[in-house]
């Protein structure tokens, strides 16, 4: 898989969810659409964190179980790589990242990943958006 950027949940669940300010539904728009010409990258928790928002929302009345299952299909049908570095190496960079910039574990796995890998990431993230920036890793589709 060609290199692209590190995609956070926090932009994935908008495809589905619709919500959100009218500028992160646009954006999360467009890094739906950038999947035309570029791949993205995920730390393991983004399809459990990604199921978690949905099947919330699914319990909130949002919508039904055949939009969630159908969705979640799509979602594997995107050209989307799994990050398969050795945990515990992963686990120490992620803990010293979420120390250095105040970021909740989960926020630290994909700063991380993007740091590694020298990608930008794709995040509505307020928190995540300023620690990228603080560790100068760009936001992908963003000048």
């Amino acid at each position: 898989m060609a290199s692209g950027f590190v995609l956070d949940a926090s932009v994935s669940v908008r495809w589905v969810l619709q919500d959100g300010s009218p500028a992160d539904r646009a954006y999360a728009d467009l890094v739906l659409d950038s999947f035309e010409v570029a791949s993205a990258w995920v730390p393991a928790l983004w399809y459990a964190e990604t199921i978690h928002v949905l099947r919330c929302a699914d319990d909130d009345g949002k919508f039904g179980e055949s939009v969630l299952t159908g969705f979640i299909y799509r979602l594997g049908q995107l050209p989307i790589g799994l990050d398969s570095a050795a945990p515990l190496g992963v686990q120490l960079a992620v803990a010293s990242i979420s120390r250095e910039f105040e970021l909740s574990g989960y926020d630290a796995q994909y700063l991380e990943l993007a740091r590694r890998r020298n990608l930008p990431i794709a995040t509505l993230d307020k928190d995540l958006r300023k620690a990228a920036k603080k560790a100068g890793v760009p936001i992908y589709l963003r000048q």
